[in-house]
C-alpha cells in the first residue's frame, strides 16, 4: 500500500510540475472536436476547441486543442485568428511537437495576407527545425513555388540563405520546384528540374525523396499493346472513370504484360459503379466476347450479381477487392482475392489464443457489416480454441463518446478479479463468533477515488475505421483496462500510427497488403508498379494483380476452359505475389493469406515472435 501511495504521488508531482494534468473532460471535448474536424463541419470544430481551451486551459490535450483551432480558422479562411492562434501556440508551448506544424500555418496565413517574406521566413525555419522530412518537403514545395512564380526577389532569397543555410536554401527551393511543376502537370518542365536537383544535391535531406520521384523517359504511361495472337481472353469490370478503377486496371495490365508468354487479352468494360450496368457487361463478355474468365467488379455490392448470373453460365469469376463474407459461397466459380472481415476475425482470433496465450477476451466492433463480421468470427474461432469471450460491445458508425461501452467492457472484467478485502475474510475464519466492532466509516468524495485498473482481460479487439481508432484508442486509455489490443485492417494506416502516439503504440492487428514487406514479390511489384506508371502503388493495384496473377498460374497449370480453370484455380497454393501469397483451397475459395502487424514508435511495422518471420507471417 504504502508503494502505491508513493507512485500516486510522484504521478500527481509530475503532472503538477509539467502544469498538465489528466481530464477525462478535455479528452471528451478534444475528440467530439476533432470528429467535427475530420467530418469536414469546421464551425462546430472551431466552437468545440474554443471551448476546451476556455473551459480546460490546462491539460493533455491543450497544445493539440490550440493546434487544431488554428487549423479550423484557416480553414474557415479566417487567417488573422488562425495567425493569432498559431503564434499564441508557440509562446505558451515552446516545446510542443505541433510546433514545426504551426510553423507552416503561420506562413501560409501570412501567404494569404500578401506578407510574401515574413511566409518565406517561417518556410525557412521549418528547414532548419528538428521537424520530419515530410514535413520539410512540405516547406520546400512552398518555397519552390514562391520561387519559381517569382513572388519573391533574388535579393529576399539571398537574405533568406543568409539568415537561415545557404546550401539548405538552395536545396529546398530546387526540390520544391520539382515537385511545384510536377503538381502542375508540367511534367516534361519537372523532369528537368529533377535531374538539375540530383545533379547538384545527391546527398541532400530531400535526395532520397527526389529519387522515388525519378523517372526518366517514362513520366507519362504509355497505351499497353495487346499482345499479338492473343490466346486467352480475359474480361475486366471495374469503374475505369474512377482513380481506383484505374489504380485496378494498372495492376491487372502489369501483371498481364510481365508474364508475356501466357498471350492474354484484357476486354476492358465500364461499370461506372452500377450494378445493372455491370452485369449487362458480364453477360456481353460471356456471350459475345466468348472470356475464358472475369476480373471484377471493384466493389461487393456490384460484384455479388456478377456471381449470382455467372454461376449459371460456369464462368470463372476472380474478385479482387471486394471483402463481404459470403461472395466465394455464392458459386463454386468465384475466388476472392481479398480478405474477408470473418477471415480478419478468426485470424487475429487464432493469433490471441495461439500464438498470445490470451484465454479472457472482450471486442469493441461497429454496428456495421465489417464490425459484426469481424467481431462474430473472432468471437466464435476463439471460443472454438478455448478461450472466453467475456463481453462484445458495438457503437454506431459516427460515434465520438465510448464510455459507457467501456464501462460494461470494466464491469466484465473486474467481475473476474479477485476482491481487494480477502484480508477481511480471512479475519472472520480466524476470529470466528468473537463479536467486533465495524471500523467507523470513512466519508469519501466520489470526484478523489481512484478507478480500480482491470487486468483480468487479457486482450480486447477493437474494429472500426482509421478515424474510430483514433476516436477509440484516448478512451480506452482512460478506461484503465490493462489489455493487449487487438485490431482489424482499419488499423493498417499510417495516420493511425502518427496522429494516435502513445495510445496505439503496441497493438497487434491483421492486414491484407504491407508494402514495406521484406517479401521479394511484393518489392518487385513495388519496383515494377512506380517505374512503370509513375506513381506509388496501393491495396487496389496489388490485388489486381494478385487477380491477373491467379489467371496466369491457372493457365500455365492447364486451366485452358473455363472448367479446367477453375479447377486449376482451386488447387493455388501459396504463390507469391503483390500483396504477400495467393491460395484458395478446394471447397474455400477465400485468400485468406495475412499480415501481422503492429505498431511501433508512431511506425507500423510487422509484428514478430519466436513464430513468426520477419515479415509477420506464421
Amino acid at each position: 500500500m504504502k508503494t502505491l501511495s508513493t507512485l500516486l504521488f510522484l504521478l500527481l508531482f509530475s503532472t503538477q510540475i509539467s502544469g498538465e494534468i489528466f481530464s477525462q473532460k478535455a479528452e471528451t471535448f478534444f475528440q467530439r472536436a476533432l470528429a467535427h474536424y475530420n467530418q469536414d463541419n469546421l464551425s462546430d470544430a472551431r466552437d468545440g476547441f474554443i471551448e476546451l481551451v476556455k473551459q480546460h486551459p490546462s491539460n493533455q490535450r491543450t497544445s493539440a486543442a490550440r493546434f487544431m483551432l488554428a487549423k479550423s480558422h484557416y480553414k474557415l479562411k479566417a487567417y488573422d485568428l488562425a495567425l493569432n492562434e498559431a503564434i499564441a501556440l508557440q509562446h505558451h508551448y515552446p516545446h510542443s511537437r505541433y510546433i514545426s506544424e504551426t510553423d507552416l500555418i503561420i506562413g501560409d496565413c501570412y501567404f494569404h495576407q500578401r506578407q510574401i517574406y515574413n511566409a518565406a521566413t517561417q518556410y525557412a525555419r521549418v528547414l532548419t527545425s528538428r521537424a520530419d522530412i515530410r514535413t520539410k518537403a512540405r516547406a520546400a514545395d512552398r518555397l519552390g513555388q514562391l520561387s519559381g512564380s517569382e513572388k519573391l526577389a533574388d535579393s529576399e532569397i539571398d537574405n533568406l540563405k543568409t539568415d537561415f543555410n545557404r546550401a539548405i536554401i538552395d536545396e529546398a527551393i530546387a526540390f520544391g520546384k520539382v515537385r511545384w511543376h510536377i503538381k502542375l502537370g508540367n511534367l516534361e518542365t519537372g523532369n528537368k528540374y529533377l535531374s538539375f536537383f540530383l545533379d547538384h544535391h545527391p546527398n541532400g535531406q530531400f535526395t532520397a525523396l527526389a529519387r522515388q520521384i525519378h523517372i526518366p523517359e517514362r513520366t507519362s504511361p504509355q497505351p499497353t499493346p495487346k499482345p499479338q495472337k492473343a490466346r486467352y481472353k480475359i474480361g475486366v469490370i471495374a469503374p475505369l472513370g474512377t482513380p481506383s478503377g484505374e489504380d485496378l486496371r494498372n495492376g491487372i495490365t502489369l501483371a498481364r504484360d510481365r508474364n508475356p508468354l501466357a498471350q492474354i487479352e484484357l476486354i476492358f468494360e465500364d461499370s461506372e459503379g452500377d450494378p445493372i450496368r455491370a452485369a449487362r457487361a458480364a453477360q456481353h463478355l460471356v456471350e459475345e466476347r466468348e472470356v475464358l474468365a472475369i476480373i471484377g467488379a471493384l466493389t461487393s455490392a456490384v460484384t455479388t450479381p456478377i456471381a449470382t448470373m455467372l454461376s449459371a453460365q460456369k464462368v470463372p469469376l476472380i474478385a479482387p477487392t471486394a471483402s463481404d463474407d459470403g461472395i466465394a459461397s455464392l458459386s463454386p466459380y468465384v475466388f476472392q482475392v481479398n480478405a474477408t472481415p470473418g477471415a480478419q476475425g478468426r485470424h487475429i482470433a487464432e493469433h490471441a489464443v495461439n500464438k498470445q496465450g490470451l484465454r479472457t477476451l472482450a471486442s469493441l466492433a461497429s454496428r456495421d457489416d465489417y464490425g459484426r463480421s469481424i467481431a462474430r468470427a473472432f468471437a466464435t474461432r476463439a471460443e472454438d480454441l478455448g478461450a472466453e469471450v467475456l463481453i462484445q460491445e458495438w457503437y454506431e458508425p459516427g460515434t465520438t463518446d465510448y464510455r459507457r461501452q467501456f464501462e460494461r467492457i470494466r464491469s466484465a472484467g473486474l467481475a473476474l478479479q479477485a476482491p481487494d478485502d480477502l484480508a477481511s475474510a480471512i479475519d472472520a475464519l480466524i476470529l470466528g463468533d468473537i463479536p467486533v466492532a465495524p471500523p467507523p466509516p470513512v466519508v469519501v468524495d466520489p470526484d478523489t477515488v481512484q478507478l480500480e485498473v482491470v487486468e483480468a482481460l487479457d486482450g480486447i479487439l477493437i474494429a472500426g475505421g482509421a478515424e474510430d481508432i483514433l476516436l477509440i484508442t484516448p478512451q480506452f486509455h482512460s478506461a484503465l483496462v490493462s489489455s493487449q489490443v487487438l485490431g482489424s485492417d482499419g488499423w493498417n494506416h499510417d495516420e493511425v500510427a502518427r496522429d494516435g502516439g502513445n495510445y496505439v503504440d503496441g497493438a497487434i492487428f491483421v492486414a491484407k497488403y504491407y508494402d514495406r514487406s521484406h517479401l521479394e514479390s511484393v518489392q518487385n511489384f513495388v519496383n515494377a508498379y512506380r517505374s512503370r506508371f509513375g506513381k506509388e502503388q496501393n491495396i487496389v493495384a496489388a490485388l489486381g494483380y494478385d487477380a491477373m496473377l491467379s489467371i496466369l498460374h491457372g493457365i500455365n497449370a492447364g486451366g485452358t476452359t473455363r472448367d479446367r480453370l477453375r479447377d486449376r484455380l482451386e488447387t493455388l497454393a501459396e504463390i507469391p505475389g503483390a500483396t504477400g501469397q495467393i491460395s484458395f483451397d478446394k471447397g474455400h475459395r477465400e485468400n485468406a493469406w495475412m499480415y501481422m502487424l503492429t505498431i511501433r514508435n508512431r511506425r507500423i511495422e510487422p509484428y514478430q515472435n519466436p513464430q513468426m518471420d520477419a515479415d509477420g507471417r506464421r
